[in-house]
């Protein structure tokens, strides 16, 4: 991190200014450095964000905070019996941050692909050739479409990811589908027998969504033949 910021003490000093260390001590700089003594956290915080805004990012540094941040748990030499303890615990919530941001990161990524899918869907749908007394019925058409892709999508998470992932994925169609669409789906879901994502929907729209969006979807699917779907969702908006 040293050479990073140009290897200078006089220049990591100046590189750390912005950081909250204005004019720090260049003794104090070669002491961290020689080992001789051991620096607060917050010193060691600001050290890496300033090499890492040098280098252009993190991984163009070469080493992440947590990884930081462990080293110098490691390095912390002091005469209590919970510290190690203390120290392994850290180190495992550490871990378990680095698998929670990759597992966030891939959810980001699943949402984007359900938005584009859907997108796709909604556009591509042929208009049908109906009377303009039956014009819902077009609308219809579209809201299967979509329909159809979200059942694709809980099908193919149901059988490659967790129940959590399953469950994400849900929450995130929820937030990108209008309520006849959202009905569509449950009709869908019931129709291909895939009642427990089906009823976990209905549990995250209800509770999720707007009142009034919630009765409009709940309309549907009355519409759809569905009423005991209807009757949860409403239950599960008034909890």
């Amino acid at each position: 991190m040293y050479q990073h910021l140009g290897g200078r003490l006089k220049d990591v000093a100046e590189a750390l200014e912005p950081h909250g260390y204005k004019k720090k001590n260049v003794s104090d700089l070669s002491r961290y450095r020689s080992g001789q003594r051991l620096p607060q956290q917050g010193f060691v915080i600001a050290l890496h964000q300033a090499a890492a805004e040098r280098a252009g990012s993190e991984e163009g540094l070469g080493i992440s905070r947590d990884d930081v941040l462990e080293v110098y748990a490691a390095a912390e030499q002091r005469p209590c019996q919970v510290c190690p303890g203390l120290q392994h615990r850290i180190r495992r919530l550490r871990t378990r941050h680095r698998r929670l941001m990759r597992a966030n990161q891939r959810l980001l990524e699943s949402r984007a692909g359900l938005e584009a899918e859907l997108a796709d869907a909604r556009k591509g749908t042929a208009p049908l050739p109906v009377p303009p007394s039956h014009g819902d019925r077009q609308q219809r058409a579209y809201d299967v479409a979509a329909a159809t892709q979200v059942a694709a999508m809980a099908e193919r998470f149901d059988s490659q990811e967790s129940s959590g992932a399953v469950v994400a994925m849900l929450r995130q169609a929820a937030e990108v589908l209008t309520p006849f669409e959202s009905a569509a789906s449950l009709a869908v879901l019931r129709q291909e027998h895939q009642d427990q994502v089906a009823d976990t929907l209905i549990q995250i729209y209800g509770r999720d969504q707007p009142e009034k969006q919630v009765i409009q979807a709940a309309l549907e699917l009355h519409e759809y033949g569905l009423p005991a779907d209807a009757g949860a969702m409403l239950r599960a908006a008034a909890r």
